[in-house]
């Protein structure tokens, strides 16, 4: 029997969209953070403050956080930026990627009836984005994680650019 409203869905349907939902909320996190040693995305990792700064919320998120607020990344570009000022270009030592929300941690379940927003909360993330990586991201290995752990199309919103529909951030809609 077909149901016309998601309220109306057997239970045991619904906590398996439920459960395949927050999975892929998990594995979306996890790629972004550039985590996946086995098969690592080609993410920007400098510091490792981009890539340790991704969020999942029901809010849009705010790009606010700057790297000079936060060890061990304040460290790193000061050294960076102190060999720049003597003209030597180097790297930073260490990259540190340590995701700062992570995702799945304490009780937060994501409803799949309600919108996630998966953003960055470095203040630069914008500059990053102008770079192609997380928008080859979204067109490549995003729908394949979307078709591995859900077995409907979806939608995922990237945050971008600063506007004033959505608290600051212009969203870009990918479905896969």
């Amino acid at each position: 029997m077909a149901t016309k409203f998601l309220k109306d869905l057997p239970k045991d349907l619904d906590k398996k969209i439920s459960r395949d939902f927050n999975k892929l909320i998990k594995d979306v996190h996890f790629q972004l953070s550039n985590q996946n040693k086995s098969e690592p995305t080609t993410m920007p990792v400098f510091t490792g403050f981009f890539a340790s700064s991704w969020k999942a919320q029901n809010t849009p998120v705010t790009a606010n956080h700057k790297v000079e607020n936060y060890e061990p990344w304040a460290t790193q570009r000061k050294i960076v930026w102190q060999a720049y000022a003597k003209g030597q270009r180097i790297r930073p030592p260490r990259p540190v990627v340590k995701p700062r929300f992570p995702v799945g941690s304490g009780n937060k379940v994501f409803n799949y009836k309600r919108t996630v927003f998966i953003g960055n909360k470095a203040e630069y993330s914008r500059y990053v984005l102008e770079s192609g990586e997380i928008q080859r991201f979204v067109q490549g290995k995003l729908g394949r994680l979307i078709k591995e752990n859900m077995s409907d199309k979806g939608k995922l919103y990237i945050g971008g650019a600063v506007s004033e529909k959505y608290s600051g951030t212009t969203l870009t809609g990918f479905e896969a």
